[in-house]
């Protein structure tokens, strides 16, 4: 085949979402729905997220093309603890993953302190009267951290996330931040990652907040007994 006729083809392929482009000039197939059911190593095993949470988490996955990580807080480890992924099973991604285990243990769980996702949450932790270092008050001010990530060549854009979608809201109080909603991509990713993933990701974490359905009653009531 000549050279427009492969593009051709590889343009058909990519809109069905059949393969993908890391960068110009290079095509990768993406894995098979089967190889999705491989991908729970990043969350951590102790937790099961919300319904709602996971839509989110798949809705900026399909916007960004990239791997999306919910994290939540251990106020007795002081770690972060990953609770929910979307788009892990990226084939770049895995075979990336695959050659750096303690990649994976480090974006399951860490310390807060140690990149974006902790970071983002940490800002907020300490009460508005209580003095941050400069980093955490930059976050603070902006909604949005960017750091390396574990994984070697990629980073890690977290959000705060004050209420985690489908939860039940206390009536009356003051939301607290409960979750942070990062993005993994690789380092040489185009544009300011900074700006256009934090608005992409504060927006549509608002919007799924706002818009969950938290059912308080049950579905069904029981039948009488006969």
């Amino acid at each position: 085949m000549d050279e427009a006729e492969v593009r051709r083809r590889l343009l058909q392929l990519f809109k069905a979402k059949v393969c993908f482009r890391p960068r110009f000039g290079y095509w990768e197939l993406r894995p098979t729905p089967a190889a999705a059911a491989g991908t729970p190593d990043l969350v951590h095993p102790s937790t099961t997220p919300l319904l709602d949470a996971a839509l989110l988490l798949q809705d900026l996955h399909s916007r960004t093309e990239q791997a999306v990580l919910l994290h939540t807080y251990s106020p007795i480890t002081g770690e972060r603890l990953c609770i929910g992924a979307a788009g892990a099973h990226d084939v770049r991604l895995r075979r990336e993953l695959a050659s750096a285990p303690r990649a994976v243990d480090r974006l399951r769980r860490a310390p807060l302190d140690s990149d974006a996702p902790g970071l983002v949450m940490l800002a907020y932790l300490a009460g508005h009267d209580v003095p941050l270092r400069e980093e955490l008050r930059q976050i603070r001010s902006t909604q949005v951290a960017l750091t390396k990530a574990p994984l070697p060549g990629w980073i890690l854009v977290s959000v705060p996330v004050r209420r985690l979608p489908g939860a039940p809201a206390v009536p009356g109080a003051e939301p607290r931040v409960v979750a942070a909603v990062s993005i993994l991509a690789p380092a040489h990713t185009h544009g300011d990652p900074l700006v256009a993933y934090g608005r992409l990701m504060n927006s549509a974490v608002q919007t799924a907040i706002g818009s969950s359905v938290v059912i308080s009653q049950p579905r069904f009531a029981a039948a009488p007994a006969a």
